[in-house]
């Protein structure tokens, strides 16, 4: 279910589903600034077991690194 105005968002959401949709930094989401084949951005995410985080950067050190988005279940 989408989120339609703030009556359905966090108390302290200061943003509406309407407000992120019209946000620039939302619309460049759709824009690709890597193609095939560019060395992927460094990046941080954290780790599952909650201990920590990891680098992208810190991976490639010690082998290559496939990134798979969306599902694959």
């Amino acid at each position: 279910m989408l989120r339609h105005g703030r009556g359905l968002a966090p108390k302290d959401s200061p943003l509406n589903l309407q407000d992120v949709l019209a946000s620039p930094e939302y619309r460049d989401l759709g824009t690709p600034t890597v193609s095939e084949g560019d060395v992927a951005p460094d990046f941080e995410l954290p780790l599952l077991d909650g201990g920590g985080t990891v680098h992208l950067g810190t991976l490639l050190r010690d082998r290559p690194v496939a990134l798979v988005f969306g599902s694959y279940t």
